[in-house]
């Protein structure tokens, strides 16, 4: 005999179902196992026999977030080598990042390149062997030679020509990659892989059913992105008007990465000061480094802007690199796009369901509707009054299962030791 579904009802919530729709008081959320069956106010929905019960009277309950840009690993988290294997201390120190991003209610995150512990960490959370957000990988970026992301050879394949190119994107997909990463701009007007390269690219990767990310800021390379037809342009700082149009009538999606272009242009400020801290050049480099995100900085407003005038989907990223924040910094992230324009509902939908359609997961991610996978956050106060409620997600939820608290998942900079 098969087993009896587990059934679970969400009682007495506020619910913020990540539509877009208005919040719906006193909901009932209907789980089967991992799925959600149905949801509805508390005449609509009938509560069968042996349901488990959650009480959520005062809370607000919204979809898990989706953190849309992330990197699992990166060599910036480890500022002072350790002895043995540096994979390993990697390894936990992704892990740690993970469980973390799950307490604060990051269920989903999308890894937008690095080395191959991304596949396997993605494949232990899968596997049940650690608990994480579910992840989706594109393995290693592919990059120019000497081009942005050459700095780390294990996160990237460095490749010239269209059919070098092509070669890459079947080696990711060989490597189990769910979407392919393409960079091709790095702090300078100037693009870095041609049309040509671009194109195919996306054409390859497209033909083998693979979606396409690009990292791509400058207002060259975001028009390169557009017309060679990219599903999402990661960062995007600098966008034309007749770019944003070509979005919109092709559907790519904007990850614009707000907090870390904030972080990163006060950060460099403060490093002139000690260049000696700078992870990624010289004096020269840290220069040039802090002007451009800067200059970031001032095109925000006009770019976020012409995103929403012309209905720009924008996904929520935290693209954080450094040891000395906590991982899990998405509301951050939600904070800086209500800041610069977005309402609240329209926040939490770029962190909820834009982040699901970003990965082309909207059938089983993204919103608390039927059929969905049941990934679930409650907070205490209302998000859409005072958004930063959404940095004390108090309950999380991940496809049926209740995220236990554990003492090493409170969040604090990774360079603190855990308290037991």
């Amino acid at each position: 005999m098969s087993p009896q579904p587990r059934l679970i009802a969400i009682t007495h919530a506020t619910l913020i179902d990540g539509t877009g729709a208005p919040p719906l008081e006193n909901a009932i959320v209907m789980i089967e196992d991992d799925r959600v069956v149905s949801v509805g106010s508390e005449d609509m929905i009938h509560i069968p026999e042996g349901a488990d019960i959650i009480d959520a009277y005062g809370q607000w309950l919204l979809p898990g977030l989706i953190d849309a840009h992330v990197h699992v690993s990166a060599q910036e988290f480890i500022p002072i080598p350790p002895k043995g294997d540096p994979t390993v201390y990697m390894t936990i120190i992704a892990a740690r990042n993970l469980r973390s991003a799950l307490q604060a209610g990051i269920t989903t995150v999308r890894d937008v390149c690095g080395p191959r512990m991304n596949l396997a960490l993605r494949t232990a959370i899968e596997r049940g062997q650690m608990i994480g957000p579910r992840i989706f990988t594109s393995g290693k970026g592919i990059c120019m030679t000497g081009g942005h992301g050459s700095g780390d050879p294990s996160a990237v394949h460095q490749v010239d020509t269209p059919s070098a190119i092509r070669h890459a994107v079947r080696e990711e997909r060989r490597a189990g990659a769910d979407f392919i990463k393409l960079l091709t701009s790095h702090r300078t007007e100037y693009p870095e892989f041609s049309q040509a390269e671009i194109d195919a690219g996306v054409d390859e990767a497209h033909r083998l059913g693979l979606r396409v990310a690009i990292h791509a800021a400058n207002f060259v390379t975001t028009g390169m992105a557009a017309r060679a037809g990219v599903d999402v342009i990661e960062h995007g700082s600098c966008i034309d008007e007749a770019t944003m149009q070509l979005m919109t009538e092709k559907s790519i999606i904007l990850v614009p990465t707000l907090w870390v272009k904030h972080d990163l242009a006060a950060r460099l400020k403060r490093w002139k000061g000690t260049p000696e801290k700078f992870p990624w050049g010289d004096a020269n480099d840290l220069e040039e480094s802090e002007r451009w995100f800067q200059r970031c900085v001032d095109q925000l407003p006009e770019t976020i802007a012409l995103a929403r005038k012309h209905g720009v989907r924008m996904a929520a990223g935290t693209d954080f690199v450094m040891s000395d924040f906590p991982w899990a910094l998405l509301h951050e992230e939600i904070g800086y796009m209500v800041q610069l324009g977005l309402t609240p509902t329209e926040a939490i939908e770029s962190a909820t369901r834009i982040g699901a359609e970003a990965l082309g997961q909207e059938h089983n991610l993204g919103t608390v509707e039927p059929g969905k996978i049941a990934d679930l956050i409650r907070v205490e106060r209302n998000p859409l009054a005072d958004i930063t409620a959404l940095a004390n997600v108090n309950w999380v939820m991940k496809a049926g299962q209740i995220i236990p608290r554990s003492p090493e998942w409170d969040r604090r900079p990774i360079s603190e030791s855990i308290q037991l």
